[in-house]
């Protein structure tokens, strides 16, 4: 004959089914977790996916397009076509020209002779597209800048004044004094302004 202990087989068997049970919740809050996980995942994925819209696309062209949905209506002129911006040399070219210094001019020197040396402008000087469409009038430093440049470049291994620059340094900035030592880079600011203001000067005639 067997004695079998009721209560502790009860007790077996709910702790059996508690166990069970609490394998089960478990396994829901797993798979609730990883819903949630999935959810933020997925969330995650999105704000990747618009971050990265946001970046600069190679070869696009954005001053003749619009973000979706930003209202922006497109430019009815372009300054100056991208597709004709070269960053290399379009010629070879000898070293041009020193600069004489006229009476503590070096800081313009100094900055004349990092503009004639950046390609693309110095290509676009050298086409001398801009005189062609210029409408500025008297005083125009993309003229003036456009003079200097292929003068500069057309005399390697001579030494040039660069008199049509100095002769406007107070077109360029009114406190700037000939004979004063100035700052060369701030100079090239003002000379840069001055050149994107003659640009959009004469884009309006």
């Amino acid at each position: 004959m067997t004695i079998v202990d009721r209560t502790d087989s009860s007790d077996s068997s709910d702790h059996r089914n508690q166990r069970g049970h609490s394998e089960a919740a478990s396994t829901a809050d797993l798979g609730a977790g990883s819903a949630d996980q999935s959810a933020e995942s997925s969330s995650l994925s999105d704000v990747s996916i618009h971050t990265l819209s946001l970046r600069p696309v190679l070869g696009a062209v954005y001053s003749e397009s619009t973000v979706a949905g930003d209202g922006i209506p497109l430019p009815q002129k372009i300054l100056f076509p991208p597709e004709k911006i070269c960053l290399k040399w379009q010629q070879s070219h000898r070293v041009g020209a020193g600069l004489q210094n006229l009476g503590n001019t070096c800081f313009v020197n100094a900055a004349l002779q990092c503009l004639t040396y950046t390609p693309p402008l110095a290509n676009y000087m050298l086409s001398r597209e801009h005189t062609k469409t210029c409408h500025a009038g008297e005083f125009c430093v993309m003229c003036i800048m456009q003079t200097h440049i292929i003068q500069a470049l057309s005399h390697p291994g001579d030494a040039i004044k660069p008199i049509a620059v100095i002769s406007e340094l107070q077109g360029i900035a009114s406190h700037f004094q000939f004979g004063n030592q100035e700052d060369a880079h701030e100079f090239l600011q003002y000379t840069l302004d001055a050149m994107q203001e003659a640009c959009l000067q004469g884009s309006y005639e």
